[in-house]
């Protein structure tokens, strides 16, 4: 017989949980940690919208800051006037009703890893923005908001790179070709 251990526990337990296939495009793509985990929070509807902390009783109102619309994770994310100018700017906007119709878009790049990643930087950067107007009553206009989605992108292809240089360099003019245009 063979003794119990916590380690045989958990892979016990893991091998049991059914396979989440979206969870490869958030952990395996070039981000930081902390953005892979942003990307979680609302792959599992867990962002902390107007409307998740009104109905956890922690806020007044569902209301979004900007609109006044009803404030869920894709309002923020894709459907209010803010984040939807960026996805117009990007010619990526027909149906964006769901978190994860981002990632069967036309127009992204054909590898899922880049893909994952580019829109992981445009995602960041509009909840950023959403915060700073939030938090410390920031307006950051599109083109700020844009130069930050091409800054990270950039850094985070180089800091994934094997050393291929050019690369990460037309990946990254390829993405952002409609950001580059207008900027």
């Amino acid at each position: 017989m063979v003794p119990f251990s916590s380690s045989m526990a958990y892979s016990w337990h893991m091998n049991k949980r059914p396979i989440d296939p979206f969870a490869t495009y958030i952990w395996s793509n070039a981000p930081t940690p902390r953005c892979k985990h942003f990307l979680w929070l609302p792959h599992r509807v867990r962002l902390p919208s107007a409307a998740l902390l009104h109905r956890r009783n922690i806020v007044d109102h569902d209301q979004c800051a900007f609109c006044s619309a009803r404030e869920d994770q894709n309002h923020i994310l894709l459907q209010c006037p803010k984040a939807r100018k960026v996805w117009r700017l990007l010619n990526w906007l027909p149906c964006l009703s769901s978190f994860r119709d981002l990632w069967d878009l036309d127009g992204a790049p054909a590898d899922a890893e880049i893909a994952s990643t580019f829109v992981t930087a445009v995602l960041w950067n509009i909840w950023k923005c959403h915060n700073a107007w939030l938090f410390d009553c920031r307006h950051q206009t599109l083109e700020h908001t844009l130069h930050m989605a091409t800054d990270d992108l950039k850094l985070w292809l180089h800091r994934a790179s094997t050393g291929d240089q050019l690369h990460s360099c037309n990946i990254v003019s390829f993405c952002l070709f409609p950001l580059v245009c207008m900027l």
